[in-house]
């Protein structure tokens, strides 16, 4: 994987500087700019438009869905991720809608915080395992509130790995992180599919947002 180029906007230093570092050293990227506002996020995008923007939640000059429109009017194309304190279903909800492509809380790792930028440069959708689990539990929660005869029960296997394909995880990955094969997790993968009837992750998400479900 070549370097990958970003921008930061995040207004308070201690995470600004922390996630620059983290990102810096992992020897996958480029932080080009780290800044305090989006503002002058914009004013940087503008000169690296192929960049992965980081945005976070804190930046007081603007929002995501604002921030968002003018990054798109800049590059239609543009991969950003969200890093958040909030665990609200609506923050995600509206920042899917906006098109962020990645998003994960400031509690999260510096592993998980690589983790989510790589995939995302891979041009995949990821999410934080901590905001995985909200959505899988939201799922839960409506599964039980579904009449007897329409419900689809999802197994806790089942859950364990939609859990990690929300997370951004490959079969192989998945089958070498919970010792099964990975024919048993593509079997599980399908299954999954057929019950929710959906074809992949990424509809499994927008499904949720367009019956605003999450």
């Amino acid at each position: 994987m070549k370097t990958v180029k970003l921008l930061i906007a995040e207004g308070h230093d201690i995470y600004r500087i922390g996630i620059s570092t983290v990102l810096n050293n992992s020897g996958k990227f480029q932080v080009l700019h780290s800044v305090a506002s989006g503002r002058d996020l914009i004013h940087h995008f503008k000169n690296n438009p192929d960049s992965i923007c980081l945005i976070s939640s804190s930046i007081s000059d603007t929002n995501v869905h604002t921030l968002m429109q003018d990054l798109k009017n800049i590059n239609h194309e543009v991969l950003a991720i969200v890093l958040t304190n909030s665990t609200e279903i609506s923050h995600l909800n509206h920042s899917i809608k906006a098109g962020v492509k990645g998003y994960l809380t400031k509690n999260s790792s510096a592993d998980e915080l690589i983790k989510i930028t790589k995939d995302v440069a891979a041009g995949k959708q990821a999410f934080g395992s901590h905001i995985a689990q909200i959505m899988i539990g939201r799922y839960t929660d409506i599964a039980k509130k579904t009449p007897s005869s329409n419900k689809k029960i999802i197994t806790k296997r089942e859950r364990e790995i939609l859990k990690l394909i929300v997370e951004g995880y490959t079969s192989s990955e998945i089958a070498n992180m919970l010792f099964i094969s990975t024919r048993t997790v593509e079997t599980h993968r399908s299954n999954l599919m057929n019950k929710l009837e959906l074809k992949n992750t990424a509809a499994l998400v927008r499904y949720a947002i367009e019956e605003e479900k999450l």
